[in-house]
């Protein structure tokens, strides 16, 4: 079966445990910062910050793609922090959202129950292996993105035999949008690996992702698999990776011996 004509993912808006989780120095009150680090991860709330870029996301949505209504299916983490952002991205009315655990944020274990400086100074090793090897290394406690792409390959399982041909809207976690451009885009974990070091393509809270198979210059081109895919930045389309433009993505490719040992030798021998 066929994936979805168009797939689009929405981060959640800002949350208040970004604030305190992005910078050491965010100015907020400690008392405040301990109770933040405290709370479990599925029950952040959003800033106000957040809902107002879920709402302007949710304008942009309505003004580029289509009312909520004519999509097929509506997906959301069952994150309190998705769910709000479902609700101001589609409004209080709308209805037919479906909470799926697949599609939750990366677990950060015990690792990310503290700042930034503390991660650094408690888990000296899982800090630094994940700067060197921010793919597979597995957090204290949590998960490894391995196993977020494998949570994200079941629920695109569901999508192929449900969602076939339909138009799919899915609010999720920066984490997890992150393992499904793995997938949706066939990449290798260094090609990952410079895409997530490269600031221009950050998913920002509220980035809308969207995949199509439909050309977007010729509805009637309708290919079997995904192969276009745009980034939006509602509160700065200026700012969108690609200018927000469509860019064509390459179909699965396949490998030589000789494409497989070039590869391998980005990794130098050391004996």
């Amino acid at each position: 079966m066929a994936m979805p004509t168009h797939l689009i993912f929405v981060r959640h808006g800002q949350s208040e445990a970004n604030i305190v989780q992005k910078r050491d120095d965010h100015g907020v009150d400690p008392t405040i910062t301990a109770a933040l680090f405290g709370r479990p991860d599925w029950q952040h709330r959003l800033s106000a910050l957040g809902i107002t870029q879920a709402q302007n996301a949710g304008e942009w949505i309505r003004d580029n793609i289509g009312e909520f209504s004519e999509f097929d299916a509506l997906y959301v983490s069952p994150f309190f922090r998705t769910r709000e952002t479902a609700s101001y991205l589609g409004g209080a009315e709308l209805e037919g959202w479906t909470i799926d655990d697949r599609i939750v944020e990366r677990s950060w274990g015990v690792y990310g129950k503290m700042p930034r400086a503390e991660q650094r100074s408690q888990f000296p090793l899982t800090a630094a292996e994940k700067a060197a090897n921010p793919w597979y290394t597995r957090l204290d406690g949590g998960e490894s993105m391995p196993d977020v792409y494998a949570r994200f390959r079941d629920f695109q399982g569901t999508l192929h035999r449900e969602q076939a041909d339909k138009r799919v809207l899915v609010v999720s976690h920066g984490d997890f949008i992150n393992a499904a451009r793995y997938g949706v885009e066939r990449m290798m974990p260094e090609e990952w690996e410079r895409l997530d070091d490269d600031g221009k393509y950050t998913i920002r809270n509220c980035t809308i992702l969207q995949y199509t198979r439909e050309n977007p210059n010729d509805p009637t081109d309708v290919r079997e698999k995904i192969r276009w895919r745009r980034y939006i930045y509602p509160d700065a389309p200026h700012e969108s990776p690609d200018g927000g433009e469509w860019v064509e993505l390459s179909e699965r490719r396949r490998y030589s011996g000789a494409d497989l040992l070039a590869q391998a030798e980005q990794s130098k021998n050391l004996i």
